[in-house]
């Protein structure tokens, strides 16, 4: 059901969605074998050099996240994966922690100086409706001089973070879970969700400094994608409006001012969950993942439904325009959670490469299609007409380029692939790193080897005048034959060599989100 403003203002004044918000993240994949015992922030630690435990401020142990002995949780509901296949095997919660010191396998390149900071789901009770929906939690680890000095699995402390399961109302600037994404800008470190103000975290040690505002000047949500412009330093953003369908798009300067937002309305209340910034331009899809009014009074934890029928479109707004300025323009129906990059080509076309699908959450939030494709759109603004074509076919999913190529014409585009392996309910995970040659239009995927499961990889460049393809791919990787975690880092320009560096962490990364690296000053 579609929802338009008054019925949607109707459904909060006496509707609670809980803690949750709408959304919060970005696919998924299979559970591994292996436990998912974890207790919560009150909890024993897991050893390693240097190892143990926090609690949050004014915690005095609190409850078990992996529940009580009768297999519940404290809160009375079902835990682990009786409870849904995103609270089992490497989805499961674990306990904050820290190490110190870590041994490294290989050889940390050089260049490597600095934070590498990934956020992700981690349910203080053990419990969540869905995997998008559990209380954030970071896990960083700071490298220097080819060591690695310590690791951090610590909790965004959000408003929300320890409140009873259905308590904490529907979500609002501050009332929400800040686990999906990461970002440093202007000397601050951002985590983000979908629905509200980012939380501000210090890089020195990740705990959680309060919500940034941006001075006073953002009131809503801020994306979880944002688009840094590696020339000016700019950062533009966007947040939906799901009171009165819109997108609005802000501009924040080189310094952290925030110095523009403009409001683009929309026909309906659309997920939308990235965008894409060329040197002139900001690129938008309206698809049709829709709020659903049936599904928010039935319960469900994340109320959107597939609605084929509202069409999908994609949005073409100058970097200084204004609302009256955007064109949109009738593309083929389908879904994009995520976005390669950007750019302008000779001819002033308006070029973006996607993820796309030709259907997403049919059956439900929990029914995601795994036959993604590397789709480009080429937008001529002007005339307002748009060609559609199939880049790749290789499936993969967490797209990253060389950040240095944001808005720019590019080569090399990296993701994680499963193969498109189905198992029902479920994306098993991804065990290969596929790279994309954009220009030439051909792929290439990489088998991780030894059972490993794969999550987001960032690109790190060798040096600042390094070409595009000369640097590092960083993320974790989960063994679920022994059950633990670590970082592994790539050679970008020969990733088939296997990881030049592997640090082995002192407790299992769950399956999470979107990270970002933070150099040294």
């Amino acid at each position: 059901m579609r929802v338009r403003r008054r019925e949607f203002v109707h459904l909060l004044g006496g509707l609670s969605l809980g803690a949750s918000p709408w959304l919060a993240g970005c696919g998924d994949d299979g559970a591994g074998s292996g436990s998912s015992s974890s207790s919560g922030p009150g909890g024993s630690g897991s050893g390693g050099t240097g190892a143990g435990t926090t609690m949050l401020p004014g915690s005095s142990g609190g409850a078990s996240s992996s529940g009580m002995a009768d297999g519940t949780a404290s809160t009375g509901e079902p835990t682990g994966c009786d409870a849904g296949w995103w609270l089992c095997g490497n989805y499961g919660p674990v306990e904050e922690h820290e190490a110190f010191d870590l041994a490294v396998e290989g050889t940390l390149p050089p260049a490597l100086e600095g934070l590498y900071v990934r956020n992700g789901p981690n349910p203080w009770w053990g419990v969540s409706d869905h995997w998008f929906l559990g209380d954030g939690m970071v896990h960083g680890l700071q490298l220097s001089g080819g060591q690695a000095s310590w690791y951090r699995a610590r909790y965004i402390e959000t408003s929300v973070l320890g409140v009873p399961l259905g308590e904490g109302g529907p979500p609002t600037p501050t009332n929400h879970q800040a686990n999906t994404s990461i970002i440093s800008h202007a000397g601050r470190l951002l985590t983000l969700a979908e629905v509200g103000l980012p939380y501000e975290l210090s890089a020195s040690d990740l705990s959680t400094l309060g919500t940034h505002d941006f001075g006073g000047q953002l009131a809503g949500a801020m994306t979880a994608h944002p688009k840094v412009d590696p020339q000016t330093g700019e950062m533009v953003f966007f947040g939906y409006e799901l009171f009165d369908p819109s997108v609005l798009v802000h501009r924040v300067d080189a310094a952290g001012a925030l110095v523009n937002t403009e409001v683009l309305p929309l026909p309906a209340a659309a997920m939308i969950h990235d965008f894409q910034l060329t040197q002139n331009h900001a690129v938008f899809l309206d698809m049709p993942i829709l709020f659903d009014l049936d599904l928010a009074i039935a319960g469900e934890g994340l109320p959107f439904s597939w609605e084929p029928d509202n069409g999908a479109r994609i949005g073409i707004l100058p970097r200084n325009g204004v609302a009256a300025d955007v064109v949109w323009i009738d593309i083929d129906v389908g879904f994009v959670f995520h976005t390669y990059n950007a750019y302008e080509d000779a001819q002033g076309n308006v070029v973006l490469d996607t993820v796309w699908y030709p259907q997403m959450w049919v059956e439900g939030p929990n029914s995601f299609s795994v036959d993604g494709v590397v789709r480009r759109y080429t937008v001529d603004p002007v005339r307002g007409t748009v060609t559609e074509e199939v880049v790749s076919e290789l499936q993969a999913e967490f797209p990253k380029i060389d950040p240095r190529r944001q808005g720019l014409p590019y080569r090399w585009g990296y993701g994680v692939s499963n193969g498109g392996s189905r198992v029902p309910g479920k994306i098993p995970p991804p065990t290969a790193l596929v790279k994309h040659d954009m220009e030439r239009g051909t792929s290439e995927s990489y088998a991780i080897g030894g059972g490993l499961h794969l999550d987001e990889v960032l690109f790190v460049p060798d040096s600042p005048g390094a070409g595009e393809d000369e640097g590092w791919l960083l993320g974790y990787a989960y063994d679920p034959a022994r059950d633990d975690s670590r970082l592994l880092v790539l050679d970008a320009t020969s990733i088939a060599a296997g990881p030049v560096a592997s640090i082995a962490l002192p407790q299992r990364v769950p399956h999470g989100f979107h990270g970002t690296w933070v150099p040294s000053a």
